[in-house]
């Protein structure tokens, strides 16, 4: 089951997207997990980290109704995404709204902005490709996949490397990896690709070490 974690400053957006989750057919690979929008960005990405999802849905205004909250919320969805995205690269994440052309204005991935009335406009629903609970699955699946993809990979190439029959080509590959690896868990201590080298002995048990580190992390992720 993927928890998706939805962020509204109205209680009734909650309802709402309950309302349309239990009406796919989709419904019981979802748990639904709701937020209101904390009034500073830095605490409001700590708590989604302490939540853990495995996806991100947010209103893009959050600071339009005070019928739940009455604290200000300066940041939208699309700042949301981007500080979180920002630690954590290429994690799902997507944007409902009202107003698509200032979304779309705002946000760094037009790709994630979609209108809010699909939530109750189920011809419209039916009309399309993909609905948007089976791109959210989709997405949630590739993310997953390429880490574990990844993972698979370097401990392959940690065997060849140790057994000394890995190639240039292959330890290129390996830093590839290694620093995808690390921005989909913390992409701002990432270290960038092009200070990364495999030309002494030292450096490879250092990169050993980390490629180590990673790993625990995504495998922790995956158990909570």
């Amino acid at each position: 089951m993927f928890r998706l974690l939805f962020i509204d400053e109205e209680k009734d957006a909650f309802d709402d997207f309950k309302d349309y989750v239990d009406d796919s057919p989709l419904k019981a690979e979802f748990e639904i997990l709701t937020e209101f929008p904390i009034g500073d960005l830095d605490e409001m990405v700590e708590l989604v980290f302490k939540i853990n999802p495995d996806a991100i849905i947010t209103d893009f205004m959050l600071n339009e109704h005070k019928t739940d909250i009455t604290y200000v919320v300066p940041y939208d969805g699309a700042k949301l995404v981007e500080r979180f995205t920002s630690i954590r690269d290429k994690f799902p994440c997507f944007i409902l709204t009202s107003f698509d052309d200032h979304a779309v204005n705002q946000s760094e991935d037009v790709n994630i902005v979609y209108i809010k009335n699909i939530l109750h406009d189920s011809k419209a629903e039916s009309k399309a490709k993909a609905t948007f609970l089976e791109r959210v699955k989709s997405q949630i699946i590739r993310y997953k996949t390429r880490i574990h993809e990844a993972e698979e990979r370097i401990f392959e190439l940690i065997a060849k490397r140790e057994g000394g029959k890995a190639s240039i080509t292959e330890e290129d590959e390996l830093i590839e990896l290694d620093h995808f690896l690390e921005t989909t868990v913390d992409r701002k201590s990432s270290i960038p690709k092009e200070y990364k080298t495999l030309s002494n002995t030292k450096r490879l048990g250092q990169l050993l070490s980390k490629v180590d580190d990673v790993l625990k992390k995504v495998e922790s992720k995956d158990g909570e």
